[in-house]
């Protein structure tokens, strides 16, 4: 079994992709707690911290089908940078923002995460085209 998985990350690009992968996930782990941090750490009470967080992971729930679907129609390279991009200058002005005005921490939680790109679907597209057995796909 572990020999499968070493020829699988043997293949070329095979864990170039990966890593990268798993590193540009994990804001998707973070984020929600990064959010609940940052508004405690600045005075905010739990429940801002909470809607805020809501927010964030209800706009990725509806930017990664409509990020996917530009995929399909653009192309990875087309879609996932400039959303990585946008994302991360959501996070950013939140940051900088803060909590002195509510309406821009929504949006700007809302835009980082509407514009979290797609990457395990990305991932799982491109697996056929680097792994050329069917049985490692």
């Amino acid at each position: 079994m572990a020999a499968g998985y070493l020829d699988i990350l043997r293949a070329r690009h095979a864990a170039r992709l990966l890593t990268g992968t798993l590193v540009g996930r994990l804001p998707n782990g973070t984020a929600h707690i990064a959010i609940v941090l940052f508004t405690r750490a600045e005075g905010g009470s739990y429940t801002l911290a909470g809607a805020l967080a809501a927010a964030y992971g209800l706009a990725t729930a509806v930017g990664q089908p409509l990020l996917g679907r530009a995929v399909d129609l653009y192309g990875q390279p087309r879609v996932q940078f400039p959303a990585a991009v946008l994302s991360a200058l959501g996070m950013a002005l939140f940051a900088v923002a803060g909590l002195g005005s509510l309406p821009l921490a929504y949006a700007a939680v809302v835009l980082a995460g509407v514009a979290t790109p797609p990457l395990e679907g990305g991932l799982r597209a491109l697996w056929p085209s680097v792994l050329k057995r069917e049985d490692q796909v």
